[in-house]
């Protein structure tokens, strides 16, 4: 793809974007890889960068939803252990929590998990994230503060999980 029309760096965003949206390593590549190929097909009528970019958040969100109904129960956080770990042991941790992370973001409903994802990543303004969410800026602040509480309640019920003997 020309990297006029997707600079790396907007590809690395939208990779996390993919991420959050499908919550694994193959399932995100799959979501970019289709929805890039989509984009590049439709490139005659997005022709600005910040259409384009929309456009390609809202394809990435659609086909996100699309497979929402195959979406399997949430595994159980491992338990980790943070004292006398070497810096290895460390770094394999931090791996797993953002693996839980990203789990429990990508169980969060819609469109509470686009708008934080959109939000949190800084890919667009509020005014484009409401557009790409279809929401109003008013519903778009209460999607955000509910969005934030689920996940902190799904990854406090996943901290006391792991500590659990």
């Amino acid at each position: 793809m020309d990297a006029a029309i997707f600079p790396s760096a907007t590809i690395a965003e939208f990779y996390r974007l993919a991420l959050l949206l499908a919550g694994d390593v193959y399932s995100a590549q799959q979501l970019l890889a289709v929805c890039l190929a989509e984009t590049e097909a439709k490139i005659d009528q997005l022709r600005s960068p910040e259409h384009r970019r929309c456009w390609l958040a809202m394809r990435m969100r659609q086909r996100s939803m699309e497979q929402a109904d195959d979406v399997e129960p949430l595994p159980s956080a491992p338990r980790l252990l943070r004292e006398g770990t070497s810096e290895v042991e460390n770094a394999e941790i931090l791996g797993i929590e953002a693996y839980i992370l990203a789990q429990r973001f990508h169980h969060l409903p819609e469109p509470e998990r686009s708008a934080l994802a959109l939000f949190y990543l800084d890919l667009f303004d509020t005014k484009e994230i409401a557009q790409i969410v279809s929401l109003s800026i008013e519903d778009l602040a209460d999607t955000l503060n509910r969005a934030r509480l689920l996940l902190k309640d799904g990854l406090n019920a996943a901290h006391e999980n792991s500590t659990a003997p």
